[in-house]
């Protein structure tokens, strides 16, 4: 497995126990097969237009995302080679996974895969899984299509009309807000993409493919489900990445920024408050639940004495002593509404 790693001296790992389920974290990152390798970062359309001209792929899929109601200023295209394999040294370069490694950490945080790729785009699902960061959202007309793509990091939409950008539309309107704050399930006014007319038989398929397709509920058309390929909820991995990020972000300021952080029990108080506030504030912003028996924040944070710390780590310090924990916050997707009738006789 290639492993995407940044220069940087603080890691976030992050082990999900069972049962639960900087940045806004929304940009789309559009990957297209062509000729060399490439990363390219827009601010506007027009930005974007400069490069890629109107009746081009990108351009339309572009302008579909920035036509949408909460679409953000940023969008990155990432240009992929064909993977080749040398007749003498046997080393395979080129692909969709070698861009993705080689940009990983750049601004995109949704890949959509361009074009009738479905090597590629399967490629690159498996690539995002590993690296257990970020997302892929592939398209496709049926359940059945999708069978291939089962990954928790994964959104399947199933759409019969494939030509109107469903899934830049759906990113356009919901992954650009505050991350916690919003669950992708019943999510409408996605300027531009059509309702798919389906039977009960052919919506039942999809929700147990856990696929997500735009149908109306009510009298409102909306995305009909907020999980990823595995059953996931995108809320609660999304949240995840964004406390990984802003942990990271937020330690790795202190060091930059501190002339000194002490290696003693006063310095890890430092670190562990650093810690204690990015977890407040995804509390704030909904990522963390809230605890009815202790009526705070469902999480803590703890920091290891320096009396407990190995002497290789003192020696090299090392400090891997902070250790954090939260509880998921839930939405409500549906319920079961129980009534009685009181007759007078």
């Amino acid at each position: 497995m290639t492993v995407a790693t940044k220069i940087g001296d603080i890691t976030v790992t992050i082990d999900v126990n069972h049962p639960v389920i900087p940045v806004g974290l929304g940009v789309p990152g559009l990957f297209i097969k062509g000729d060399t390798q490439k990363d390219q970062v827009y601010s506007s359309l027009d930005a974007l237009a400069a490069d890629y001209a109107e009746g081009t792929d990108i351009y339309k899929v572009a302008s579909a995302y920035y036509a949408q109601p909460n679409a953000g200023t940023t969008i990155e295209v990432i240009t992929y080679t064909a993977s080749t394999t040398g007749a003498d040294t046997k080393a395979t370069t080129g692909g969709i996974s070698a861009a993705a490694a080689a940009y990983f950490f750049s601004v995109w945080h949704f890949a959509v895969v361009i074009g009738d790729n479905d090597a590629d785009q399967l490629e690159l699902s498996n690539y995002i899984e590993e690296q257990n960061f970020k997302f892929l959202v592939a398209e496709f007309t049926t359940p059945d299509a999708a069978k291939a793509y089962t990954n928790k990091r994964t959104i399947n939409l199933i759409h019969k009309a494939t030509t109107d950008n469903f899934p830049v539309a759906f990113l356009g309107r919901v992954a650009n807000q505050t991350v916690g704050s919003v669950t992708w399930k019943g999510k409408g006014d996605l300027v531009g993409v059509e309702t798919d007319d389906l039977s009960y038989p052919e919506y039942a398929a999809i929700e147990a493919a856990h696929g997500i397709c735009y149908v109306v509920k009510g009298k409102k058309a909306v995305s009909s489900n907020g999980w990823t390929a595995s059953g996931d909820w995108i809320d609660v991995l999304h949240g995840s990445d964004w406390v990984k990020v802003n942990i990271e972000s937020a330690l790795q300021d202190l060091l930059n920024t501190q002339d000194k952080i002490t290696f003693d029990d006063l310095g890890f108080a430092q670190l562990q408050a650093v810690v204690e506030k990015v977890l407040s504030t995804a509390y704030a912003n909904g990522i963390i639940a809230y605890d009815a028996t202790t009526k705070a924040a469902d999480y803590s944070v703890t920091a290891d004495k320096y009396a407990d710390l190995s002497v290789e780590d003192i020696k090299n310090r090392q400090y891997n002593g902070i250790h954090w924990s939260y509880t998921p916050a839930d939405a409500v997707h549906g319920m079961k509404v129980g009534g009685t009738l009181d007759f007078p006789y």
